[in-house]
């Protein structure tokens, strides 16, 4: 009774893709939800199945309906904004314009109540352009974050919580996320959800920016930098009411931008997310790196990520180049006397320093191994095998989504990058994730090679499973024909049947690569099987009834 080939094959796609090449092939539909868009550049899951976008230079937030893709201007920032000095098309342009976008949780909320005492959206946009010195040489811009009131189908009532931070053509970064938790502080008033933004280095010591002062590593300088600022007023004096009182550097007596400072040392982290694993909540980013070391960060208080001085890892393989505005790094003198210092958790992609000579020889960035990541999401369902708690990252370069594993803590990565969502075009803007887990929302930009301007739909459509991926933690069971346990499992697993099956059953057991290691039969719904000789892994064990029909495919580690 062994099975063809083909049909194991399509099994162990189904349930380990995470282990094979056919990993990047997991089943999806795609559709279009909306196209003609002026380049999205956040794009937020929002309350009744919405998508909530900012279109970049357009300066518009809008509310786009899934189901029929039809948009809701919910507000114009030209319009409504003199303060934007600036018009789209023509002089010179910030890097980015309208960018992040977060809606309160309140609004989440099906009490009308809960949603009216908190109907708070913020947005961060570029508002002013400043002088424009030298030749041939980049604006200076001014970038604020703004909180509105939503109502229904407009947002209105700004309420403008800074207005100070620096602007360029260039790195501006500009991803805003909340906390996914109320932050505790001195009492009620400080006690609240807190908004986390990230600024880039401003592109200073490249293109239009060669002249422009590296300031990443000044801590009084927003500039390549994550901030940490209050979602409403604590009730402190001036502009101190949207400063965390226990941010790492915070003063308070005279306010300077340090007090906003969360963490520094960044060039260009466009991609901010947070993400729960084992109860417990952590602060992603993907960050932009120049020729090599594109950096996956988890962004924790007061500590330093190391640009213009460190590339990535603190491996030396930048040595002697020049980085930002940084003419010779050394990277290893650098992390010795810096404690503060921490390094990524991984780099998508390094070069190594015996290949660096040629590497900074080429001049087609194209061809250098980064990646330029515009955002990430974070996956932490049990719903496609193999991928709960995964990391999500878009690139520009790339015409892909790229997903990277995490461990059983979060704090590292396991694996390599695995591509989806291939061949729709690059200049992949957003990557957005819905609720359910089954649905990937993939935005590109108007000037992307093929579906530019459009926001397309991945839905997966392969076996669904209500799996722990978790070894040592104990399974959600599939309610169906049978139960296995334990599982994981040490010498035996048992095999229970919930309704009489007919007999003979048949059981079998392959590995990840489609090798049938065990075979055995039973006259009765519960028996057990031997599986000591097996090592150390993951199997799947199927079970077929009298009838040679497929009763039920699971799932079982072996430790």
């Amino acid at each position: 009774m062994k099975k063809p080939l083909c049909e194991i094959l399509r099994i162990l796609v189904l349930l380990f893709g995470f282990f094979t090449a056919a990993a990047q092939n997991e089943p999806f539909t795609k559709r279009t939800v909306v196209s003609g868009l002026n380049s999205a550049w956040e794009v937020v899951y929002g309350p009744n199945d919405s998508l909530w976008v900012t279109e970049n230079r357009a300066y518009l937030i809008s509310r786009i309906s899934i189901a029929t893709g039809a948009k809701t201007v919910l507000v114009d920032l030209r319009a409504t904004d003199a303060s934007i000095n600036f018009t789209s098309g023509t002089g010179t342009q910030p890097q980015g314009g309208l960018m992040g976008l977060v809606i309160h949780p309140n609004l989440y909320s099906t009490d009308p109540a809960v949603r009216a005492a908190k109907p708070w959206v913020y947005a961060a946009y570029v508002y002013n352009r400043g002088t424009c010195p030298g030749t041939n040489t980049s604006c200076i811009f001014t970038t604020k974050i703004v909180r509105f009131d939503y109502n229904g189908n407009t947002l209105s009532n700004p309420v403008t919580i800074i207005n100070t931070i620096p602007g360029s053509s260039d790195h501006n970064s500009g991803r805003l996320v909340m906390s996914p938790v109320i932050e505790p502080g001195a009492d009620a008033a400080h006690t609240q959800y807190r908004l986390y933004y990230t600024v880039g280095d401003m592109g200073a010591g490249q293109f239009l920016n060669t002249t422009r002062a590296q300031n990443a590593q000044n801590v009084n300088i927003m500039e390549g930098k994550v901030l940490r600022i209050n979602s409403e007023s604590d009730g402190d004096a001036g502009q101190d009411a949207w400063i965390p009182n226990d941010n790492p550097f915070y003063n308070g007596t005279v306010i300077t931008p340090q007090d906003y400072v969360f963490t520094l040392g960044h060039r260009n982290a466009q991609g901010l997310v947070w993400g729960t694993v084992d109860g417990n909540n952590i602060l992603y980013s993907t960050e932009q790196m120049d020729r090599t070391d594109d950096e996956i960060n988890i962004i924790e208080t007061g500590k330093n990520y190391g640009w213009d001085q460190v590339s990535g890892y603190c491996d030396n393989n930048v040595n002697g180049y020049k980085i930002g505005q940084n003419t010779s790094a050394n990277e290893g003198a650098f992390c010795s006397v810096t404690p503060t210092h921490q390094e990524p958790i991984f780099t998508t992609f390094t070069e190594t320093a015996a290949n660096m000579p040629a590497l900074m020889a080429q001049s087609n960035n194209q061809l250098w191994p980064t990646i330029a990541s515009s955002s990430v999401d974070f996956y932490g369902q049990n719903k496609i095998p193999g991928w709960n708690y995964s990391l999500l990252i878009s690139p520009l370069k790339k015409d892909r989504v790229y997903r990277v594993s995490l461990n059983a803590t979060g704090t590292d990565v396991i694996g390599d990058t695995i591509p989806y969502f291939r061949n729709d075009g690059n200049r992949i803007r957003r990557v957005t994730i819905s609720p359910d887990g089954l649905k990937f929302y993939v935005a590109r930009d108007a000037g992307a090679t093929i579906n530019g301007g459009a926001i397309m739909e991945y839905t997966y459509a392969g076996v669904i499973l209500s799996l722990n991926e978790n070894p040592g933690v104990r399974p959600v069971r599939v309610e169906d024909l049978i139960s296995i346990y334990p599982n994981p499992a040490t010498r035996t697993i048992y095999i229970h049947g919930k309704r009489e099956l007919r007999k003979p059953l048949l059981v079998q057991i392959y590995d990840v690569h489609g090798r049938m290691l065990k075979e055995e039969t039973s006259f009765r719904n519960d028996f057990s099987v031997d599986i000591s000789r097996l090592i150390a892994g993951t199997y799947i064990l199927k079970l077929y009834n009298g009838n040679d029909m497929e009763v039920q495919i699971e799932k079982f580690i072996k430790q």
